[in-house]
């Protein structure tokens, strides 16, 4: 399964990479670095310590006559997960997706900010999941029944919202938020470590959802820099 992944990877770059000289005059390629924190909502761990890699290639284009609205088509490696250090609950989970987010944009030509909101479809490569439970069972925490604990869904929907802004001539700075639309894991029941024989016994259900802020870097190949910019009397033209 990985090198099928690859495989696609591969072809949406060569793709991108060929759109951009042919329609140079519309298309921005840009190429991507940043990293993910992040968290998994249901697995009753907090907080975003799992860092890893959001990177690729994408192509931006306007799709208004001002140029103001635009939307962006991106192929990504994408790292996300969760981890928790604290004793005496260890959990630590890498997930790795091949991810195609599109969004739709609203640029301020004058401030360099621009405002997008979108969704992502994210293929599942490969999972290293460890609970780090402790054994035995310490009562009043937080335990998952491990016979409820399926797969991974190999399919992840997301809903993005992104801010990015230039920070020196083609380089952008790009915030972005996400979040899974559907469960990435269903039904994992947890209880809290007492005997189901036990009066004090309690148990619930939890569904898993991705939760991530990415920081990045957007390298921009064919916009104009400043200096080009600043060399036309009506800046409204480019």
């Amino acid at each position: 399964m990985k090198f099928k992944n690859i495989n696609i990877i591969a072809i949406s770059i060569i793709l991108i990479s060929l759109s951009i000289p042919l329609n140079a005059q519309i298309f921005k390629g840009m190429i991507i670095g940043g990293v993910n924190l992040s968290q998994m909502n249901g697995d009753q761990t907090y907080g975003y310590n799992r860092l890893g890699f959001n990177t690729g290639l994408g192509v931006m284009a306007p799709i208004s006559s001002n140029r103001k609205i635009l939307t962006s088509f991106e192929v990504l490696y994408n790292e996300l997960g969760a981890k928790e250090t604290q004793d005496p609950f260890k959990y630590n989970t890498k997930i790795q997706y091949v991810s195609i987010p599109l969004l739709f944009h609203y640029e301020d030509n004058v401030g360099g900010w621009t405002f997008g909101l979108g969704a992502q479809y994210s293929r599942l490569i490969d999972v290293n999941e460890d609970w780090g439970l402790p054994n035995p069972p310490i009562q009043y925490m937080d335990r998952p029944l491990m016979e409820t604990v399926k797969d991974f869904n190999r399919d992840d929907f997301s809903l993005i919202f992104d801010i990015r802004f230039r920070i020196w001539e083609r380089i952008k700075f790009n915030f972005r938020y996400q979040y899974s639309i559907v469960p990435i894991r269903k039904n994992v029941t947890y209880t809290n470590s007492f005997p189901s024989t036990s009066p004090d016994f309690d148990s619930w259900q939890r569904n898993f959802y991705h939760n991530a802020l990415t920081i990045r870097l957007i390298y921009v190949i064919n916009e104009r820099s400043s200096k080009e910019l600043d060399r036309n009397i009506n800046r409204e033209m480019y």
